[in-house]
């Protein structure tokens, strides 16, 4: 049976048809750029209506999406779009197409993650489907901080989405605390939500900080902070420039990569407490992906462990690291999978 897998995004949205045989194998897709068009409706008839001729009926999907859902719906705020998976299944004449939060679908991919997708940072990952309840938990810094968490037993997968990202920031030394304290002022905010630090964004945020010490005063970068400011060029990519100047040895932005690092373990480990994940931590999202070394650094792993007398049960618990830039695409694959074993009942 053939799966529709869906990856819808502000910037971009990705169709794919998937066949299934233990695990998804993708056999056709379609990139689109979100914003080209005028609903989510328009690009599925799109899709549809593009198939080949040899791809067989398509009875059950699933599509990850970037924003919360409730019963069904979801509203995709950077497009102005709302959706309605009751309408779209009928627009696409499609038995069930179900919405899941775009991060929360990720832990329906965990029993299927091949071995290429992912990498164990620490422990051992226990993958025996016959074992009792296993508690896992996510998270991820992309473009803000994504969490959720689950428990998993073989085909029986249950998932709890969070907005654990928005919880707010608690500086642990004296520079999370001036970090701090510099955002409230130049974001004109009263509280630091956790993912203005531990985000894409949250890396360039720091560097824009480090920038501001006496010491910066005639640092190359000034010229390219006045150039963004100028032309109030948003879509700059300012984390990859701070990212790609620290692994060239420039002191500020090491200092501004390590700070970060230091603050997404310290984030990551207050999540694996929280949910006592002891069948693992899985770290996603493309900045993780993009800085494998940095999450194996031990900036990050002592930042995660260091929790006081809970020390050696962070230290047990498996941590992974989830690479595959198709990961949400996969795992919507997977969920619309175990909806058609179901017979579409799963809700």
């Amino acid at each position: 049976m053939n799966l529709l897998a869906g990856d819808l995004g502000g910037t971009k949205t990705v169709l794919s048809i998937y066949s299934f045989k233990n695990s998804p194998r993708k056999i056709f897709h379609k990139y689109y750029a979100s914003a080209e068009w005028k609903s989510f409706e328009s690009i599925l008839l799109n899709f549809i209506n593009e198939l080949p001729n040899d791809i067989s009926i398509i009875q059950y999907g699933c599509i990850g999406v970037a924003g919360p859902v409730f019963e069904g719906k979801a509203k995709i705020t950077n497009l102005g779009w709302n959706l309605d998976s009751e309408k779209l299944s009928s627009l696409a004449k499609i038995e069930k197409i179900e919405l899941v939060n775009d991060f929360s679908v990720l832990l329906f991919g965990i029993p299927f993650f091949k071995k290429s997708q992912y990498e164990i940072i620490q422990g051992n990952l226990n993958r025996n489907e016959n074992c009792v309840k296993q508690s896992v938990a996510i998270i991820g810094a992309g473009t803000g901080l994504g969490m959720a968490k689950g428990l998993i037993k073989h085909k029986n997968i249950y998932v709890s989405p969070s907005e654990g990202g928005h919880r707010e920031f608690s500086p642990r030394n004296e520079d999370e605390w001036r970090l701090v304290n510099w955002l409230k002022t130049n974001l004109n905010l009263e509280r630091i939500s956790i993912e203005r630090i531990v985000s894409g964004k949250g890396l360039g945020m720091i560097g824009k900080w480090k920038l501001t010490e006496p010491e910066a005063l005639n640092h190359p970068l000034q010229k390219t902070i006045k150039e963004i400011e100028a032309q109030k060029a948003n879509s700059f990519d300012f984390p990859s420039l701070v990212y790609q100047q620290a692994k060239k040895g420039d002191p500020l932005m090491s200092e501004a990569l390590q700070l970060w690092l230091s603050a997404y373990g310290s984030a990551s480990g207050d999540l694996a407490l929280q949910e006592l994940c002891y069948s693992g931590l899985w770290i996603a999202g493309g900045t993780a992906s993009k800085n494998l070394d940095g999450i194996r650094s031990l900036t990050f792993l002592n930042a995660f462990r260091n929790k006081g007398r809970f020390q050696s049960y962070l230290e047990r618990i498996p941590l992974i690291l989830l690479k595959d830039p198709e990961a949400t695409l996969f795992s919507s694959a997977c969920r619309a999978h175990l909806i058609a074993e179901s017979g579409g009942r799963l809700n």
